[in-house]
């Protein structure tokens, strides 16, 4: 498995993707983090806001509303994989070799299981619902995974700077 990790490590620092960004580093890598910012903010800022009201806050406001604002959560994903990708390619051995990394990985893949199993299951119940309506228990549930995780993911980003491999 070393052996694996290491070809990995030394064929992405020879790409032309990470010498572009290792090489202009002092504008590349600050704008790639402030677009994983904005992403991040799109992404918990809708998805959160749909999530907190699966739970039953802010009541008042329909739920088959709030979901349309999930488009720009995806957009936000979008960006975050796109630049993490960035992050990655640039300098692997940072991210490879460290836990929070890998448990980073582990809480968006929960993340996305979470997102299949919602519209797989409940979601045809969750459009119907009026402003005060109740979300099921089921959509209650996969509403606080999903913020555990998105939580997780933020956490776990975070902690990569203090566990440097």
């Amino acid at each position: 498995m070393e052996a694996l990790m290491q070809s990995l490590r030394f064929w992405l620092e020879s790409t032309a993707l990470s010498s572009f960004v290792r090489d202009n580093g002092y504008w590349v890598w600050p704008i790639s983090e402030s677009i994983h910012f904005i992403g991040l903010s799109m992404l918990v800022g809708t998805v959160g806001l749909f999530d907190l009201r699966m739970l039953g806050m802010a009541r008042e406001l329909s739920l088959p509303g709030l979901h349309r604002l999930i488009k720009w959560g995806i957009g936000g994903y979008i960006m975050n994989i796109l630049t993490g990708i960035i992050f990655f390619t640039a300098y692997p051995f940072q991210y490879m070799y460290n836990p929070a990394f890998w448990w980073k990985l582990v809480f968006m893949g929960c993340a996305g299981i979470n997102v299949l199993l919602f519209y797989t299951t409940v979601y045809h119940r969750i459009k119907v619902l009026e402003p005060g309506d109740d979300a099921p228990p089921t959509a209650k549930t996969m509403a606080a995974v999903s913020l555990v995780c998105w939580i997780g993911v933020m956490s776990c980003g975070r902690l990569l700077t203090f566990f440097r491999p």
